[in-house]
């Protein structure tokens, strides 16, 4: 792009122009200031001329008022007689040029004048009353002071002025009395001949001589040239006693002289001629040279501007830009990020590329050279640098080779473009890839017509099709219908372009036309301007994780023995069947079976066999029941029965049929095995009115009637309070028994099956009193929960816990955390998150080293306020399981809720695991659905090299049992942790 040509510069014009306008202003200014000095000092001589004739005129006046001063004398000589007034004024006359007349007012009337002659007129004249003089008169007599009246015509004729001193005699009191007047009369003409006012005409000047009339205010002129000074005359004023008189003159040429100002005028117009034509010079020869700086200036300016756009160019290059010879030398370098070069830019050049990099990365920057420099240009080639300020750094390098001389070594333009960023998404587009074809769950990639353009390996595992088959059909056909319909392809798949998404159970077709479970997500894909453009389908094939969950329903609900009901089934059944009860005034009858002793038959011939007669004592009660009864196995070998609408007598007849069925033989190959019941019966409402107070009571009556020789039915009655005298004992040696420290810890520790390492360790309560001796669990705690002590118990046993966990962490033994069995009632006091966090500060241990195992029906009465409990533990750091997971009384409806983090596997599970194949289903059930769930598994009552075998193989993570040790006291389990670390300590040397 070529700069436009500069303008050819014109003739100036306007600055000329301006500085002859101002050159002309400057001169007239100039001759303005000299007109006006010297008409200034033209007036100062005509007014200093006015001054001296006034001040001759003015001696003149004051000389002929003095000859009052004389006659004022006189008369005050006289005391106001004047003799001789003639004689004396004749004398004095020579001595006053100008008074025409003086003489005597006594009273204001004149009396006495001289000359006489000419002025007997004026004798008998009374000043004060005559028109024109009275005024000016009576203004002397106030005022005590000599007077000058006029010019005006004199009495005696002609015009002049009147001098008047008023004359004051003292009484012969002492007061001042006005006498009269004593006057002079001057005539002007005389007067003013002292001024030698006719001699200013003569000398080129106009003039007038006028005062102001005080009783008017108009001029009056009293002397004057023809013509009188004009309005722009200068003056002089004299004093006098009635006023001021002012000289005005003027010259009779006027003022200034009109030939020097020509002169002047025209001198300024050739000063200001001659400035303009310098002034045109001088613009002219900038003009030129603006012209030359203008083009210089053009030059340089499309200099520049190429310049800026190469830099421009350059610059906007984000990668590094290297100039090079054919010997890979480093001629320039130029980076917006200095970041990307090996060194400062200015340490690079004048070095050589095998200096600065790796020889791998040398050698192939002078392969490109090579190619540039036969072909012009070489692309393509990647090299990676270990960049000091970034690490590992791809860069794709592009050359082209730069024009120069013939004779000078060729040059090239190589650019370092980073593509590291592009290296990343090309690895991670792989990882992507592999991870695609190797998920473990199907992923379906349709357009947005929802055919399928993409499948991974697991969709054919699971469905059979290949992917040619699948490529190209609806996303629609793989689906039939969603888990109790809450699924309808046309209505997901339609949501898509608004964003929707879907995620939930539905049911699979498979290429063979079977129908499978599975768990299906589909969500849509956009692009840059949100439209939807892809979805993306992902589903798994959840059988086996539904077969489990049902398994876990069932063993939440049912025995996994006899598939009787359990306890927590049976209690709901009994809350609902009492409420019923109680609205419509009925009874209700619940019995408690035990099998008599049913413990012979395990020990003799085996717990296989009996399962087996359980299994059949349980199917010949139910055959004896209507619909609306349940009987229930509580575990062992005690059921329970609820018999809701039953009177005494219905239930009493109801035991007498169970009785008779039991006592028949049962045919348990090879064996032929008879047994008995024992039941006890407790009515509503007579026995009790809630589901807890009548199981009591019913097992009150049945040990009572076990007690009177099995094999029979007992009501609850009064001699069975008995047993509640026991609990009272109980309950009163409990009261005391923290005060007294009678509670102890045993300790059973919980060992990994990985790494046969103790792990943890589980807290057992035991109480020792002094007269009851060693009082079962069983026993007490059961009388604790419903007292409220167990809440101060559990209390203990926490602060007991935490504070000897610390103690063996701080002695660095080898144990990770204590898990603390909480109760029922314990559970749901509200303030038991709060004593945990007390506990564990006030003993410095983190939460994660303890953990809380819930009793059975922790979580059954009131699942939400369950949940809430759990999520302040776990929000505290504080971990929770589930013990004795499987009996039946442990609620599982609400497990995926709870925040559980391991599953505790009852030991009545484990007893059999070497010869119960339904147990080793239950317990591989539950470590499969606790590995779903994310959940953490410990098996109890471990005892047998079969047992741990079992359970390691099902992936059980630790175990706990007789098999490892016993529950030790404190003590004693601190010697048992010293010994494991000293094992592993010699086992790892």
């Amino acid at each position: 792009m070529h700069a436009p040509s500069p303008a050819r510069p014109r003739s100036p014009v306007t600055g000329p122009l301006v500085v002859f306008v101002l050159a002309a202003l400057c001169a007239g200014v100039m001759v303005w200031a000299l007109e006006r000095q010297e008409h200034a000092q033209q007036r100062t001589q005509v007014a200093d001329m006015a001054g001296d004739h006034v001040q001759a005129l003015q001696r003149a006046i004051e000389l002929a008022l003095s000859a009052n001063n004389a006659l004022v004398a006189l008369v005050r000589q006289g005391k106001g007689q004047v003799t001789q007034f003639e004689e004396i004024g004749t004398q004095m006359l020579p001595f006053y040029p100008g008074i025409a007349a003086m003489g005597l007012s006594p009273n204001g009337v004149v009396r006495h004048v001289v000359p006489r002659q000419g002025n007997e007129n004026s004798v008998g004249f009374d000043q004060l009353n005559d028109p024109r003089q009275g005024p000016e008169s009576a203004r002397a007599r106030e005022s005590g002071r000599l007077t000058l009246a006029g010019p005006m015509e004199l009495v005696q004729g002609g015009l002049g002025v009147v001098g008047r001193q008023p004359v004051y005699l003292e009484d012969t009191q002492g007061h001042r009395a006005f006498w009269g007047f004593t006057y002079v009369t001057i005539r002007l003409p005389e007067v003013l001949a002292a001024a030698r006012l006719p001699q200013l005409t003569q000398r080129g000047y106009h003039y007038r001589l006028w005062r102001i009339r005080p009783d008017t205010g108009e001029e009056q002129t009293i002397a004057a040239s023809t013509p009188p000074a004009g309005p722009d005359a200068v003056g002089r004023s004299l004093t006098l006693p009635n006023g001021q008189w002012t000289l005005s003159l003027v010259p009779i040429k006027g003022w200034g002289d009109p030939g020097v100002l020509a002169m002047r005028c025209a001198v300024a117009l050739l000063f200001a001629l001659l400035m303009t034509y310098l002034a045109r010079l001088l613009f002219e020869l900038k003009a030129h040279e603006r012209g030359l700086a203008y083009q210089v200036a053009q030059r340089t300016s499309e200099i520049q501007a190429t310049q800026q756009q190469l830099r421009a160019t350059v610059d906007a290059i984000p990668d590094p830009l290297f100039e090079l010879d054919l010997d890979g030398l480093y001629c320039s370098v130029h980076s917006q990020r200095a970041e990307l070069l090996m060194a400062p830019a200015d340490m690079l050049v004048g070095h050589n590329v095998t200096e600065v990099l790796p020889a791998v990365a040398a050698l192939s920057v002078m392969d490109v050279l090579n190619e540039a420099h036969a072909q012009g240009w070489s692309t393509g080639r990647q090299i990676v640098l270990d960049v000091p300020s970034l690490g590992a750094t791809w860069f794709e390098l592009s050359a082209a080779r730069k024009a120069t001389s013939p004779s000078a070594k060729p040059r090239f333009i190589v650019l370092s473009r980073d593509i590291t960023e592009r290296k990343r998404s090309q690895e991670q587009l792989q990882l992507t890839a592999q991870v695609f074809d190797q998920s473990s769950e199907a992923i379906v990639i349709a357009d947005a017509a929802h055919t399928i353009v993409r499948i991974n390996r697991a969709f054919t595992r699971i469905t059979g099709y290949t992917e040619a088959e699948a490529v190209g059909q609806s996303v629609r056909l793989l689906t039939v219908a969603g888990a109790d319909d809450d699924f309808h392809a046309d209505t997901v798949y339609a949501q898509l372009p608004q964003g929707g998404s879907w995620e939930g159970e539905a049911w699979g077709r498979r290429k063979d036309a079977s129908t499978y479970p599975q768990w299906l997500s589909v969500s849509s894909v956009r692009d840059g301007n949100g439209v939807v453009t892809h979805s993306i389908t992902l589903f798994r094939d959840i059988t086996q994780q539904r077969e489990a969950q049902d398994r876990i329903q069932r063993l939440a609900h049912f025995d996994p023995l006899t598939n009787l009901p359990n306890r927590a089934l049976l209690a709901e059944r009994a809350h609902r069947h009492i409420t019923d009860e109680q609205a419509r005034g009925g009874t209700l009858a619940m019995l408690f079976l035990d099998l008599d002793h049913f413990k012979n038959v395990n020990d003799s011939l085996g717990h296989r066999i009996g399962d087996i007669l359980l299994v059949a004592v349980a199917q010949r009660l139910q055959s004896l029941l209507r619909p609306q009864d349940t009987v229930s196995r509580l575990g062992g070998d005690e059921f329970l029965l609820l018999l809701p609408a039953t009177s005494a007598a219905a239930a009493a007849d109801m035991a007498t049929q169970l009785l008779a069925a039991v006592a028949q033989p049962f045919q348990i190959d090879p064996y032929e095995l008879t047994t008995t019941l024992s039941i006890g019966i407790a009515m509503y409402p007579a026995d009790g009115e809630s589901f807890d107070t009548l199981y009591q009571r019913a097992d009150a009556a049945m040990y009572r009637a076990k007690q009177n020789g099995r094999n029979r039915y007992g009501f609850f009655t009064a001699d069975l309070e008995a047993r509640t005298a026991r609990a009272l004992q109980i309950e009163n040696a409990l009261r005391r028994a923290l005060e007294r420290n009678q509670f102890e810890l045993h300790y059973q520790p919980q060992v990994s099956l990985t790494t046969r390492q103790v792990v943890g360790a589980e807290a057992l309560l035991r109480w020792r009193h002094p007269e009851l001796g060693l009082v079962s669990p069983a026993e007490f705690i059961p009388v604790a929960e419903s007292s409220g002590m167990i809440v101060a118990i559990g209390e203990w046993v926490i602060h007991t816990a935490v504070r000897d966990t610390k103690r063996w962490l701080d002695l660095h033994l080898p144990l990770r955390a204590v898990s603390v069995n909480v109760s029922a009632v314990q559970f749901r006091h509200p303030q038991l998150p709060e004593m945990v966090t007390r506990c564990l500060e006030q003993a410095g241990l983190p939460a994660r080293r303890l953990e809380l195992e819930l009793t059975e029906g922790a979580a059954v009465d009131d699942p939400a306020a369950a949940l809430a409990m759990m999520d302040q533990l776990h929000d505290r750091g504080v971990r929770l399981s589930m013990d004795d997971f499987g009996t039946g009384y442990s609620s599982l409806s609400y497990l995926k809720r709870f925040q559980i983090y391991k599953l505790k596997i009852d030991q009545s599970f484990v007893r059999d695991l070497e010869e119960d194949a339904n147990d080793r289903a239950i317990v591989s059930a539950i470590i499969r659905m606790a590995q779903a769930l994310g959940m953490q598994t410990t098996a109890e009552g471990v005892e047998t090299d079969g047992q741990l075998e079992f359970l390691r193989a099902q992936g059980c993570d630790e175990a706990q049992g007789f098999y490892f040790s016993r529950p030790l006291p404190a003590d004693a389990f601190e010697a048992y942790l010293r010994q494991q670390q000293e094992q592993q300590s010699s086992s790892s040397g």
